[in-house]
C-alpha cells in the first residue's frame, strides 16, 4: 500500500492535463494488485476503453478484467461514465475527474508493475 501513495499524488496532479484514451485496449502484467482490499500476485490486467455507440449504451465506459497466471478470471467489471488515462511515465488510471477507481504504475527501483482497484470508495478518498 505504501508503494501506491506516491503514484496517487502524481496522478492527481497530472489528471487535469491529459485527455482520456478512447477505444483502446491495454494489457499489463502486475506483480501485485489490490482489489477491493484483497491482494493478488502475478496477475494480468486488461483495460478496454469504449466510446458510446448510441445503440446499446450512451455512456463512456472502461471494461476491466483481471486474470491469474493460470488464466482464471479473478475480477471483471464495467466502469460506466469512466475514462482511461495513460500518462507519459507509463502509469494508467481509470475513473472520472477527481475520482480514480483503478490505478496501475511501475516501481522505478524494482521495475515491477503494481496497482489498485476500488470501485465504490475511490482511491483518492483514502489519502
Amino acid at each position: 500500500m505504501l508503494l501506491i501513495l506516491p503514484m496517487i499524488v502524481q496522478a492527481q496532479e497530472s489528471s487535469e492535463k491529459i485527455s482520456p484514451s478512447l477505444d483502446l485496449e491495454i494489457v499489463r502484467r502486475c506483480s501485485a494488485l489490490l482489489i477491493e482490499g484483497k491482494t493478488y500476485f502475478k496477475v494480468e490486467v486488461t483495460l478496454k476503453s469504449m466510446s458510446p455507440d448510441h445503440f446499446i449504451s450512451d455512456k463512456y465506459r472502461v471494461k476491466v478484467t483481471v486474470r491469474d497466471i493460470n488464466g482464471k478470471k479473478i475480477y471483471k467489471k464495467n466502469f460506466k461514465n469512466s475514462y482511461l488515462y495513460i500518462f507519459n511515465d507509463g502509469h494508467i488510471t481509470v475513473g472520472r475527474p477527481k475520482f480514480t477507481q483503478v490505478i496501475i504504475g511501475k516501481d522505478p527501483d524494482a521495475g515491477i508493475w503494481y496497482g489498485e482497484i476500488t470501485q465504490k470508495e475511490g482511491i483518492e478518498a483514502r489519502i
